[in-house]
């Protein structure tokens, strides 16, 4: 089985934001600051004294779902950690030295195909290096001016991380599908996530929760006023909506690209057909051998010299 390249399935929203993010004035500002006071010996040492450490040797049966992921998106093992917290969640944090936290609510409410897709979403942030800005994002977010010292965290500022970090999701959600090999596990974490009980989401219609986030995507795009109010409600928030990620990572499955990376997994293709980048025609993701955008019809190459 290959390595899959992030570059792959990198979402170009979550491009497209770090770029955004990146240029807002202040940015490097922060960036310098959060990094004279960041420590990721704090970090570790918290890791250590205050959670357990998951190992082949420490509850092996929850740390034998992870190499293969590792496996599979190319990354070197994190330092992986149980954390108790009745909160479904997981996060990874760090630098040189990056760990992976599940908690005790995640590991009491999923069986262990949901959580293996959760911790495929973790690690592909780590291969997508996400994981200094958001361990940045989130001790600069959590604390503001206590951590940098002054007033460099501006509201333009903190809209512009919240908003990278929703966009990043959309790319390990991606990764979390290749490595469980289709959309299916990743929307019923998501519809899980919704419910809150491992009980009723088995009884959860995946086909009419799929409905439902195509009905809210048409609520949204239905008028300008309520896109306005979906963004309010949404923009200090550091995760998208969980509908809107189901239908998006399983839109992404029924793509030729994803298709190719499947191939290219387990060895049935050559190569692996890398995304040329954009349409200009319908903005949607297209492939580097189209000469013509094959949702919209849009010319992606010139003609061909005689």
């Amino acid at each position: 089985m290959r390595v899959v390249n992030p570059k792959d399935y990198y979402h170009p929203q979550d491009r497209k934001a770090l770029r955004e993010l990146q240029q807002i004035p202040g940015f490097s500002a922060v960036l310098k600051a959060f990094m004279k006071a960041f420590s990721e010996n704090m970090i570790q040492g918290m890791n250590m004294s205050n959670k357990v450490r998951i190992t082949d040797r420490q509850l092996p049966e929850l740390y034998r779902l992870l190499p293969p992921l590792c496996e599979t998106l190319g990354i070197a093992e994190p330092e992986f950690y149980l954390e108790l917290n009745p909160v479904a969640n997981a996060y990874t944090m760090g630098d040189s030295i990056i760990s992976i936290t599940v908690t005790s609510g995640l590991i009491e409410l999923m069986d262990e195909k949901q959580l293996t897709a959760v911790i495929a979403h973790e690690c592909g942030h780590i291969a997508c290096r996400h994981v200094l800005y958001h361990t940045m994002a989130d001790v600069v977010l959590g604390a503001g001016s206590a951590v940098l010292g002054g007033n460099l965290l501006t509201a333009g500022l903190q809209l512009a991380f919240f908003h990278w970090q929703r966009c990043s999701e959309l790319s390990c959600d991606r990764a979390a599908a290749i490595c469980m090999d289709g959309y299916e596990t990743v929307a019923e974490v998501m519809a899980l996530l919704a419910s809150g009980s491992a009980e009723l989401a088995k009884r959860i219609d995946m086909d009419l929760y799929m409905e439902q986030a195509e009905e809210y995507r048409d609520f949204m795009n239905d008028s300008g006023w309520n896109k306005m109010l979906q963004y309010y409600a949404l923009m200090s928030q550091s995760h998208p909506f969980l509908s809107v990620r189901a239908l998006e990572v399983r839109e992404w499955c029924g793509s030729d690209l994803f298709k190719s990376i499947m191939d290219y997994k387990y060895e049935r293709g050559s190569r692996l057909v890398t995304r040329k980048g954009l349409c200009p025609g319908c903005g949607r993701e297209t492939m580097e051998e189209w000469e013509f955008c094959r949702y919209c019809g849009h010319r992606l190459r010139g003609k061909e010299q005689s």
